[in-house]
């Protein structure tokens, strides 16, 4: 039925979640796994007087971060036992390169977590996985 899964992780226990469930179902139809994941740039702010400072992040803590979650998606591909698995590191829109991915590795599924909105641009713009699921050329399947 999947031939080939794509997996989605931001490094959450709604990604983790996901993983699980992407990696029971390429068991269950000895499925070729690919993870995907990309890193966003969330900085600190400096307070300096009254005023707030947004310092981003340098584009070398961006990558150490996005390899740290595509590392610990990997152990737990691993530790489920899935050894035919692919991983990548993309940068750009989440949603729109979850489903470029998906496309260039034909998959038949898309896994990932299910996020509450948790801001107003996530208000006005929609989430990731509302994205991915409006944009994907195959089955989605969202998880808690």
């Amino acid at each position: 039925m999947f031939e080939k899964i794509t997996v989605a992780t931001d490094g959450s226990d709604h990604a983790s979640e996901a993983i699980r469930i992407a990696c029971d179902l390429a068991k269950k139809y000895n499925s070729k796994l690919h993870i995907v994941h990309t890193p966003q740039a969330i900085g600190d702010t400096l307070i300096v007087g009254y005023t707030a400072v947004p310092v981003p992040p340098t584009k070398e803590e961006i990558e150490k971060s996005g390899r740290e979650v595509i590392g610990a998606a990997e152990s737990e591909v691993r530790e489920a036992g899935i050894t035919d698995f692919t991983s990548q590191l993309v940068s750009g829109d989440p949603a729109h390169a979850i489903v470029e991915e998906a496309k260039a590795h034909k998959s038949d599924l898309i896994v990932m977590g299910r996020r509450g909105l948790g801001s107003l641009s996530g208000l006005l713009v929609g989430s990731t996985t509302t994205k991915v699921s409006q944009l994907a050329p195959c089955a989605v399947l969202t998880v808690k």
